[in-house]
């Protein structure tokens, strides 16, 4: 009669494997429930901007009008600088303006922490929109919020049909015209604020329309300003890197109405 061969298991060995898999499997529902709750907490607090400055959530350029609080949102968050709506997007958030250009990268324009950050003014800019050239910075959260779709302009037929960015402040707004929309690196070129050099400010322009993915013949002189958006690409293996989107846009004074659809019950 043979006998069997072979060392016994240590059950041990199973239960700490038993328990780094639970410990595991506990953190990893804890940071999806953590990612699900930043998310909740980020679209009731843009719901309660929206109520405090008054303003439709899907706001339309040619129906009802409205005019924003800047008195509530200035005691909300008095680094609120502005706001910024692109129609047909859910683009439609103040703008902040901090010491820096950190703290808004993961904090909300009331200034709780969460990933999705803010729509900011880069920190060095005049916090009147004054400056030739204006960084406004968000992230491309995956789940279509802050500047994810700024991508949108990356397609011929949005970019025709969508020709403006609208712009609110509390000294007056503008209706801005899109000049150019592309992918470029963080740190490049384009990243360049320009302040009395006339020459240098119409190359940079130039530079910015040979860029253009999709062309849109915009006149721009030296004494015209921009605003440029910028947001991270997701174009390399799915994943952030240092490829970002940029969206240039002339600053147009208007004193027009932009109007939203009433709601119909």
């Amino acid at each position: 009669m043979s006998k069997k061969s072979g060392k016994k298991k240590n059950p041990w060995i199973w239960r700490i494997l038993f328990v780094i898999a639970l410990g595991v499997f506990i953190y990893s529902g804890y940071q999806l429930y953590d990612i699900f709750s930043q998310n909740h907490e980020e679209g009731k607090e843009k719901a309660e901007l929206i109520n405090i400055a008054e303003i439709p959530e899907k706001p339309k350029p040619e129906e009802e009008p409205f005019t924003i609080n800047w008195k509530a949102l200035k005691e909300a968050n008095p680094e609120i600088v502005g706001w910024i709506i692109i129609p047909d997007t859910d683009i439609n958030y103040p703008i902040v303006h901090g010491s820096d250009n950190s703290f808004y990268l993961t904090h909300t324009f009331l200034k709780a922490e969460n990933y999705a950050g803010a729509i900011f003014m880069d920190y060095q800019a005049n916090g009147e929109f004054k400056d030739n050239n204006t960084f406004i910075f968000g992230h491309n959260v995956k789940h279509g919020t802050m500047f994810a779709e700024l991508e949108n302009f990356k397609d011929a037929g949005f970019y025709t049909s969508h020709p403006y960015v609208y712009l609110f402040t509390p000294d007056g707004n503008y209706r801005c015209e899109v000049i150019s929309m592309y992918s470029t690196k963080d740190g490049s070129p384009s990243y360049t604020t320009y302040s009395g050099d006339e020459q240098s400010y119409l190359a940079y322009i130039d530079m910015i329309k040979g860029l253009a993915e999709n062309k849109r013949d915009v006149e721009m002189n030296a004494s015209d300003r921009m605003i440029t958006l910028s947001t991270c690409s997701y174009e390399v293996n799915g994943e952030a890197s240092d490829a970002r989107y940029l969206l240039h846009a002339k600053m147009v004074p208007w004193n027009g109405e932009y109007k939203v659809k009433e709601n119909k019950k």
